[in-house]
């Protein structure tokens, strides 16, 4: 042992343990008056700031599978009214908060809709489904050129919405646009088709 470290190990056990001391104890308060103005930071902006989050999803499948249509003439008509449909589909999207906090009405800048936008007129409207089954806030406005509007309304966190359309054709694309102020909006996944 050199003559310097006995001297250190000295100066330690002739002043006692390191909790004892008057500057332990003043680093220690430092150190917790940091950390708890921090959480405080992070608690006021975790509440000024809440996160809304709109997650959607479209899918699509056909009503009547590709080998079915090639069929003759006088077997398969398919008709909605006194409109003949020659290759139906159901088109649906889902809307998801899987944000903290809920989606109101005030986040629909200047009250415009929602808009589901398709590469080919939408049929009708065929079901709208909640979850909860209560969740029924976003209320569809009507059908468009090539979509349909949904209304500004609540979409409360952790609900969901589906709507399902009816098309005749294969959309060539799918698309949601919308004016919603504080709210992050994405695609959950691509579009998923079948037949």
């Amino acid at each position: 042992m050199t003559p310097a470290l006995a001297a250190a190990i000295e100066v330690v056990t002739a002043s006692g343990p390191f909790w004892s001391s008057e500057t332990f104890w003043a680093a220690t308060g430092v150190v917790a008056g940091a950390g708890i103005g921090a959480a405080g930071v992070y608690a006021t902006r975790r509440a000024a700031f809440p996160k809304r989050r709109l997650v959607y999803s479209f899918s699509s499948s056909s009503l009547v599978q590709r080998h079915q249509r090639n069929v003759s003439a006088n077997v398969l008509h398919i008709r909605l009214g006194e409109r003949e449909l020659h290759n139906p589909r159901l088109v649906s999207l889902r809307l998801e908060n899987t944000g903290r906090r809920d989606i109101s009405s005030a986040q629909f800048d200047q009250g415009n809709p929602l808009r589901i936008v398709l590469g080919l007129p939408v049929v009708e409207l065929v079901s709208m489904a909640a979850e909860p089954p209560s969740a029924l806030g976003l209320s569809p406005g009507g059908l468009e050129d090539h979509g349909m509007s949904i209304r500004p309304g609540r979409l409360g966190a952790g609900e969901a919405i589906t709507y399902t359309l009816l098309v005749d054709g294969d959309p060539s694309f799918y698309r949601l646009t919308h004016a919603l102020i504080d709210v992050t909006v994405k695609e959950k996944f691509p579009p998923k088709t079948d037949g």
